[in-house]
């Protein structure tokens, strides 16, 4: 017991440190905000011309609140937008001195890459949210859950999408370690799972033989299953458990994948410099 303490003791410092030197940059979240209306405004014109040919099942309110949700959670789903001290590290050599430290390496990435998302999408996200629910944008407005239960389950499934998404950015570093150069892997990653968890495109869009395909895939169930919880296009209650069901399954898969992973790697490090 007074092990795992420890550990999260010591997780909850790293995130600490990550958060506070993150939630400093206010004029970049500014930028940031500004950037954030632009694209959804953007996506909601693109989109409800889309629906406009019926292209889809969903209605308008519903696809704006999906479009401004990940506007406003977009710096925490982005996975292009990382730690790059953590990026440098294996290239630098600096990641000896995260060896020579008494916790796992997986450990220190994973709370400074989580304290990092979390404080820059705070300096995002309220702003975002208390604006586009204002009452003058009708239907294009973000629209409040469509029950307290809705709120609960999406605020459940967010949390299993986060651990889903960052044990999926630990594969990536992972990765990242064999390469001079980040911005292949980087680029390769961010096409991939912006496409796949609805990032780009929303997932209720898509053909349903692509839906289908998703579904076998750690994408479908990210920020795609929590949007649409709240904004009631997903409501079926047996539905809704599987979801967190293989929520939970493809959290722990990746998790162990990313740990063997970084094992494997670490095994082959060589730290070359004085």
């Amino acid at each position: 017991m007074k092990e795992i303490i420890r550990k999260i003791k010591t997780y909850f410092a790293y995130f600490k440190i990550k958060f506070l030197n993150e939630i400093q940059y206010k004029i970049a979240a500014i930028a940031g905000i500004l950037t954030q209306f632009a694209w959804g405004a953007m996506y909601i014109m693109l989109y409800s011309a889309f629906l406009s040919d019926g292209g889809s099942d969903y209605t308008i309110p519903q696809m704006c609140t999906y479009i401004w949700l990940g506007q406003a959670f977009f710096a925490l789903f982005n996975i292009w937008n990382l730690d790059n001290d953590i990026l440098e590290s294996a290239r630098t050599g600096d990641i000896a001195l995260e060896l020579v430290k008494p916790v796992g390496l997986y450990l220190i990435w994973h709370a400074k890459t989580f304290g990092k998302k979390i404080a820059s999408m705070l300096l995002r996200a309220i702003p975002i949210i208390i604006i586009c629910s204002l009452p003058f944008l009708g239907d294009y407005r973000l629209m409040p859950p469509v029950s307290i239960g809705a709120l609960a389950l999406s605020i459940i499934t967010l949390i299993f999408s986060v651990g889903i998404m960052l044990a999926f950015i630990m594969v990536m570093y992972t990765v990242i370690m064999r390469t001079i150069t980040s911005q292949g892997i980087r680029t390769t990653f961010d096409l991939i799972y912006s496409f796949c968890s609805g990032g780009l495109i929303p997932i209720p869009f898509m053909p349903e033989p692509v839906v289908e395909i998703l579904k076998f895939t750690p994408f479908y169930y990210m920020q795609n299953v929590s949007f649409n919880i709240y904004n009631g296009y997903i409501s079926n209650p047996t539905e809704i458990v599987q979801i967190i069901l293989l929520q939970i399954v493809w959290l722990i898969g990746l998790t162990l994948l990313g740990r063997y992973l970084l094992n494997k790697q670490l095994s082959k490090v060589i730290v070359q410099g004085g």
